[in-house]
């Protein structure tokens, strides 16, 4: 009998029936604990953190005022029982305040209240001779000589502020000076104030607004659930329609000037522009460049586009599947609002840490802006800087976990979606769970915290840096030693360098970090090898994702553009056309014969606050919210589009198509990539046979 020699390759079937259970992918995998260790060090380092920031705060350091002597009102022995922060005045009339002398008082004073306010500081220096050395003796002095008080009120319990307007109140000569006062631009942002109070005084408008942002919005997902690749053609079609046709306008008015008459400067302006130095003969020759660009540039857009055909198939078949899922299941909208609570959350507790931290520390008063008495330096040792530096970083690391914590519920959900039997929308729901997103951060929370913490880890450190960087600039710009400047702009470039540098790396890790956590809902793998395998996934496959790339991005951006100017014009109409007026009336007018008169009163309350706000004042703010309302769900659909694709990538990588059903275009790209379909192979039959005709 014959034996296989033991260099030759074994049979593909029979390797493809021996492959490791952990590589299969013809589902989602069972859950199992990954990164452990990476989570235990995540909740180490928080509880380290946190026995930082214990120990008895002293917040009067940061709160109460200081005076000239850099006493602490209220604080500092000797001002103990002197609560408040008092500023003299430089002239007897009481008018003119010194902001540069501050002293403590007990209480704040009353007009004609007799005051010690200081005068200028007398420095003097001597020298004492003690053997080889010298004794160097400076003495301050300063006289205190009464004056009298303006007339004051207590501001916040901690500041005296004079009772006058605060433009008669700022001292001559600071820099304060001249930035509060009358004038076009007061006048108009009191316009702006007033008529923002009254759009906030109709609650039932912006409700009628919002109610539309968000059937827009629906309809516009409606709209990308069945005609997302017509969109993408007419949008490619029309784009290389106009560029064409401005390309060749602008080519004919400058071969033949007479064609385009009336649209073109006559004679006398293009003499004038010329003698001006707006225009030469430099202009023929750079718009027949700009022409001849603008040609080629439509021509490649349109070659690209037929070249990668079979890519913006699958795109937008992406998006369609992404659009049904958000149908299917929307209470993954609430994600991305999820993290963005929990986002502004963090940034409020790292400011309370940081006020924490700085209480701690030894305080001096500083003079900002010519103001004395509020502002103030902290010195801090190396110990402080290192719990400032801590306490930065576990915001920005619990950030990230969140962050991808919904990114993982997203991809959980979207998987249970992609394997989940039937054809139809309303087939698939039957099979999903009741809470998808919070199935999905359960098991997140549960199962995957330690690889959630490990792939957050590197975001965290990367925006840690980002900032230690502005920081660093900062402090440059504040240098103002002339003989430096040569060397602090080479600084200043250095570091816009690496910014740039540390933003592309940010985002692209930001990009695999997001694969690699569909990896993992998909195959329950450690950060590590998901991540391995997402690189893999998408660079074996880096065209069809730059192409979804693209093609997400313009469905958000003009979606987004499109449903705002949509959303500000109908407002605008609805509250300016009398047609509009009148069939509000009469609806009311239907509503009390029908005996409703609860929402008849409702409908002429919201006509009245209709006519009371400025029609393009009411377009802009709903304008405004459709553009929020629609990049945040969009955001939230390429996000999953890109889930669904990952979801195909990683079913097929295998060489068999598993998912019970997928859209047409997506067998295409199976039978392109020679990958065989399970769960269909009547289906393989026919696009090979429809292939062959």
């Amino acid at each position: 009998m014959p034996t296989r020699p033991r260099n030759a390759s074994p049979n593909p079937a029979a390797r493809k029936g021996a492959r490791d259970e952990a590589q299969r992918t013809d589902g989602v995998a069972p859950r199992q604990c990954t990164d452990v260790g990476c989570c235990l060090c995540f909740v180490l380092f928080l509880a380290l953190t946190l026995q930082g920031l214990l120990g008895p705060p002293d917040f009067q350091k940061l709160s109460r005022g200081i005076d000239h002597r850099g006493r602490i009102c209220g604080w500092s022995p000797g001002a103990e029982e002197q609560s408040f922060l008092y500023w003299c005045v430089a002239r007897t009339d009481g008018v003119t305040l010194n902001l540069t002398s501050a002293i403590c008082m007990n209480e704040c004073p009353q007009e004609g209240t007799t005051v010690l306010c200081p005068g200028n500081l007398d420095i003097s220096e001597t020298e004492e001779v003690r053997g080889a050395s010298i004794l160097l003796v400076r003495t301050e002095k300063q006289l205190l000589s009464p004056q009298k008080a303006a007339a004051t009120k207590t501001w916040i319990d901690r500041y005296c502020v004079p009772t006058v307007q605060i433009g008669d109140a700022l001292l001559a000569g600071t820099p304060l000076m001249g930035k509060v006062g009358s004038g076009a631009v007061t006048e108009g942002f009191l316009s702006v104030f007033d008529q923002l109070s009254s759009l906030a005084a109709a609650p039932r408008l912006l409700t009628a607004a919002a109610v539309c942002t968000l059937v827009l919005s629906l309809g516009y997902l409606l709209c990308l659930r069945f005609f997302a690749l017509l969109f993408l053609r007419l949008a490619v079609l029309g784009s290389v329609l106009v560029c064409s046709i401005l390309c060749a306008g602008l080519a004919v008015a400058m071969t033949s000037p007479r064609w385009m008459d009336g649209f073109m400067p006559g004679e006398g302006q293009w003499a004038f522009l010329v003698s001006s130095g707006l225009a030469g003969p430099w202009v023929r020759a750079i718009a027949a460049a700009a022409a001849t660009a603008g040609l080629l540039l439509a021509g490649a857009l349109l070659a690209g586009c037929l070249c990668a055909r079979r890519s913006m198939d699958v795109a937008a078949d992406c998006i369609r599947e992404s659009c049904a899922v958000m149908l299917a299941m929307p209470s993954l909208v609430l994600l991305p609002l999820l993290d963005a609570v929990c986002s502004q959350l963090l940034w409020l507790l790292l400011l309370l840490g940081l006020a924490l931290l700085l209480s701690k520390a030894e305080v001096q008063g500083m003079a900002l802006l010519g103001v004395e008495g509020v502002f103030r330096r902290f010195n801090l040792t190396a110990v402080d800087c290192l719990r400032i530096v801590s306490l930065a970083f576990s915001c920005f690391w619990i950030q990230e976990v969140v962050g991808a914590a919904c990114m993982f519920a997203t991809a959980h959900s979207v998987a249970k979606w992609y394997f989940a039997p039937g054809k139809r929308l309303l087939q698939k729901a039957r099979h999903l769970p009741l809470a998808p997103a919070l199935q999905g951060l359960a098991v997140a929370g549960i199962w995957h915290l330690g690889s959630l913490a490990r792939g957050a880890f590197a975001l965290a450190l990367l925006r840690l840096v980002r900032w230690a960087l502005w920081l660093m600039h900062l402090a440059l710009r504040q240098d103002e030693e002339k003989g430096k400047q040569k060397r602090r702009c080479c600084c200043r470039c250095f570091m816009v360098f690496c910014d740039a540098f540390l933003a592309t790396l940010q985002a692209l890790t930001e990009f695999l970090s997001s694969h690699a956590y569909v990896d993992i809902a998909l195959s329950s793998n450690s950060y590590a090898a998901a991540a391995a395998k997402a690189f893999n996934i998408l660079g074996s496959h880096a065209g069809l994702v730059s192409v979804l790339s693209l093609v997400a991005c313009f469905l958000r951006v003009a979606g987004s553009l499109l449903l705002a100017a949509m959303a500000g014009c109908a407002a605008c109409m609805l509250t300016r056309h009398p047609i509009w007026l009148e069939a509000g009336a009469e609806l009311t007018r239907q509503l009390q014969a029908s005996g409703l008169p609860f929402w008849a009163q409702q409908l002429t309350e919201l006509r009245a606050e209709g006519q009371a706000v400025s029609s393009e004042l009411l377009g802009v703010a709903t304008a405004l919210m459709m553009l929020l309302a629609s990049r945040a769900m969009l955001f939230t659909v390429e996000g999953t589009a890109f889930t669904v694709l990952y979801c195909l990538l990683w079913d097929s990588s295998d060489g068999v198509l598993d998912a019970s059903h997928v859209p047409e275009s997506f067998w295409q790209f199976a039978r392109e990539h020679g990958i065989a379909g399970r769960r269909r192979p009547e289906g393989m039959k026919k696009l090979s046979a429809r292939a062959e005709e």
